[in-house]
């Protein structure tokens, strides 16, 4: 007594379950190039932060030595002693292949602009009293705006 399976045997074609099959295949490649083009987009834009952090920090380390610097001055003779020596406090601060500083120097008020090549730039203004005292006026964080639409995302 043998029994044969036949077509009311309960036998599975294989016909749907390769379909079903490509269909799962098919939507996992492209999940895959989604997730590849999503995670390069996000290392590219962290990396620009990266460059603007490390820009900022550099900013910020100019900013502080020429606070530094007016206030080694500042205590000598005030705003006169600054702004005879402006040149030479700008040159003390700024380096060969680091952040420019420009400075302009008006009663007693010491306007400094500390710019990194990215465009990333650090705006001081500083307060020189008759006293030597030399307090701080504002100390913003900005950067030039540069419409770049060649960021390519996706």
């Amino acid at each position: 007594m043998s029994r044969r399976l036949g077509a009311a045997g309960g036998s599975v074609r294989m016909g749907p379950v390769s379909l079903f099959a490509l269909v799962v295949a098919l939507c996992l490649a492209v999940m895959a190039v989604l997730a590849v083009t999503t995670a390069r987009a996000s290392m590219a834009l962290a990396e620009r932060q990266a460059a603007f952090t490390a820009d900022d920090y550099a900013n910020e380390t100019v900013g502080q030595e020429l606070l530094a610097c007016v206030r080694a001055v500042a205590e000598e003779g005030a705003a006169g002693a600054v702004g005879a020596r402006l040149d030479d406090l700008l040159a003390a601060c700024s380096g060969e292949d680091g952040p420019t500083v420009t400075a302009t120097i008006n009663e007693g008020q010491l306007s400094a602009r500390v710019e990194s090549a990215s465009g990333r730039c650090l705006d001081v203004v500083l307060a020189i009293g008759e006293n030597g005292e030399v307090s701080v006026g504002s100390w913003r964080a900005t950067t030039l705006w540069d419409e770049d639409t060649g960021d390519v995302l996706w």
